[in-house]
């Protein structure tokens, strides 16, 4: 009984070694593969938004607005590799229904302070406040 139970654990542990392996849930390999790619269309970035669903336990949709033929196009994706690059302007990469996003950091810390004045000041209410 004892050998049956250490083939049995030792197989389990060699499937799950193996299903390990085959996952690829970083996306670096497929992002390199797409920045090399010269086949691939590069488009503007205008925003990206998560489509965060509190009932699913999945990784979130992303919703993807990008410039092409100077009009603004919008398509959700479920496969996404996001990338942060030290770039000026944000662009997208398409694969069939998987998008490539580089972007800039949100924040640098050695940024120029930002001057300018404001014109218009509107203040916002949260959805508390209404009745």
């Amino acid at each position: 009984m004892t050998k049956f139970k250490l083939t049995s654990f030792t197989l389990m542990m060699f499937t799950a070694a193996l299903l390990i392996s085959g996952c690829d849930d970083s996306g670096e390999d497929r992002s390199q593969e797409a920045a090399k790619d010269k086949s691939l269309k590069t488009y503007d970035l205008v925003w990206f938004d998560y489509l965060n669903d509190s009932e699913s336990d999945s990784a979130p949709e992303v919703k993807v607005s990008y410039m092409e033929n100077g009009k603004q196009k919008t398509k959700t994706f479920k496969k996404y590799v996001e990338n942060v690059e030290d770039i000026e302007q944000p662009y997208i990469k398409m694969r069939n229904d998987e998008v490539f996003i580089y972007r800039p950091p949100y924040m640098t810390y050695d940024q120029k302070p930002l001057e300018g004045v404001v014109k218009d000041k509107i203040e916002q209410k949260s959805s508390d406040d209404q009745q």
